[in-house]
């Protein structure tokens, strides 16, 4: 990710160890070449190597998942993110980045369709395997008739590829969504203001800075709230709680707007209300965040989650506080209990509104992960006889208590050949795509690749070195270094 010109700087380094340690040596690593025109040719045939590996182990796909992403780079080109998740017949598990499209003209669904179904032509891709589209829910993508997943679910239907395919919105992006029920308005705006009018003036930043440091604040700044990054709300919210004394001095020293809320008992109480439930869905957001997480996994905590929220407005009707610990420090009489409770319940209707994609897969989820518990009459006519068999194998009950479900099925029932339909089940669940936090963190590193000093970069190389900086593939070094003439350095 860093640029190709780094290589002569990199060369220098080595020169000066190899000087030091083995000064018989400099003739010969004088004369490596590391030109940028070098380091740039080693990238595209590392590449490339890489892109063969990986088209190898997409055939031995036995279903698979796609999930898409777009966003715009910093010269306002749009860049289609397409990662794959599979699973071989072994129930080995691939993540990988597929490809990073450049978009430079419209970004509809069709265009957004035409390049996704190019490049799983170009990978050799089986649609009739695919059992997932994972995309970010925006209309482009997810339009019932225009829409690139809808367009891409067509196309297998007229291909007469019969599998189910499940078009599902990123689970993440879901759950962000819920936590804007939460946000009490006239709080969130009083402290998003109070929060600017200290950060982005340097005279301010730097006398309340002074000023925490003088009655030894256990924090010494601030922290700014941004929109688009997911556990920016909490910490910013958690940052003013514990700085609120400090705050209310300081604005009140300086004359400036929201000292009257800082001094205000029953606002601080709301903004305890909001700090707490912020940290909860930090708590939630934490957890779902990641690569290689499994649907099940991120489908059972939105699910607890939507437990907590019934028994915190429960407790919260009842005036008990214990699983909100800055509203317990609040006085009795500051905290309205019915705006609490309206709070978590506008929460707990939110997200009990959505997960349209994933809940009806409820039943499929449970299957893989209690399979000792599912009633029998209520699985498909196609398992029912191995789930029985599974079910009164009381070895294998006794040996899945001590194993995660995947491993289960990988390493003690896929080897009996006894259970082939539902261990085609298990594929196509663990194949599914949770999120879209693989594009999400891709596009993180794009920001960085193509930065404001590299800004001409190619697309081509952009994506040679997303590759090599997401993939876990592992390219083949030696068919690479294999019949390679020595090129001295000029």
């Amino acid at each position: 990710m860093k640029s190709f010109t780094d290589g002569d700087f990199i060369k220098e380094c080595i020169m000066v160890v190899i000087d030091s340690l083995c000064p018989e040596k400099c003739s010969a690593f004088e004369s490596v070449s590391l030109s940028p025109h070098t380091v740039c040719r080693c990238i595209e045939e590392i590449s490339d190597s890489m892109n063969d590996s990986f088209k190898t182990c997409c055939s031995n796909f036995d279903a698979f998942s796609l999930a898409l992403d777009e966003s715009t780079d910093m010269k306002d080109t749009a860049q289609l993110a397409i990662f794959i998740r599979g699973v071989t017949a072994a129930l080995q598990v691939y993540e990988e980045f597929l490809q990073l499209v450049p978009l430079h003209g419209t970004t509809t669904g069709q265009d957004i369709f035409d390049a996704v179904l190019q490049y799983v032509k170009q990978h050799s891709l089986d649609l009739s395997r695919l059992v997932c589209v994972m995309t970010d829910g925006a209309p482009a993508m997810t339009g019932k008739k225009k829409g690139a997943a809808s367009l891409l679910l067509r196309h297998c239907e007229a291909a007469e590829h019969t599998q189910p395919i499940h078009k599902v919105h990123c689970i993440i992006h879901q759950e962000s969504l819920c936590s804007k029920s939460a946000n009490l308005t006239d709080v969130m705006s009083v402290v998003v203001k109070v929060v600017n009018s200290i950060l982005s003036r340097s005279l301010n930043h730097r006398q309340f800075q002074a000023l925490t440091d003088e009655v030894n604040a256990h924090y010494g700044d601030l922290l700014y709230f941004c929109e688009v990054r997911w556990l920016s709300h909490g910490a910013m919210l958690s940052r003013v709680c514990d700085l609120q004394q400090e705050i209310a001095t300081f604005l009140r020293q300086k004359n400036l707007p929201g000292a009257e809320h800082f001094s205000n008992p029953q606002w601080l109480a709301r903004l305890a209300l909001l700090t707490d439930i912020t940290t909860h869905l930090n708590d939630l957001d934490v957890k779902l965040q990641g690569k290689n997480i499994l649907v099940t996994d991120m489908y059972s905590h939105i699910t607890a989650f939507e437990v907590k929220l019934r028994l915190w407005e429960a407790q919260l009707a009842a005036g008990q506080f214990m699983h909100f610990p800055r509203i317990a420090a609040c006085a009795p009489d500051d905290v309205d209990l019915n705006t609490c409770v309206g709070v978590v319940t506008s929460l707990r209707e939110e997200f009990a509104s959505r997960f349209t994609g994933v809940k009806p897969l409820a039943t499929g989820f449970k299957l893989f992960t209690s399979p000792f518990d599912f009633p029998v009459d209520e699985a498909p006519a196609s398992l029912q006889m191995e789930l029985v068999e599974l079910q009164c194998n009381d070895e294998l009950k006794a040996k899945y208590r001590t194993a995660s479900p995947l491993s289960f099925f990988r390493d003690l029932l896929l080897p009996s050949n006894k259970f082939i339909n539902y261990i085609e089940h298990v594929k196509r669940i663990v194949a599914m795509f949770g999120s879209t936090y693989c594009c999400e963190q891709l596009f993180s590193k794009t920001k960085y690749t193509k930065s404001r000093i590299r800004s001409q970069l190619s697309d081509r190389h952009l994506n040679d070195i997303l590759l090599l900086s997401t993939s876990s593939i592992d390219p083949d070094i030696e068919s690479l270094l294999h019949g390679k003439l020595h090129q001295t350095s000029h």
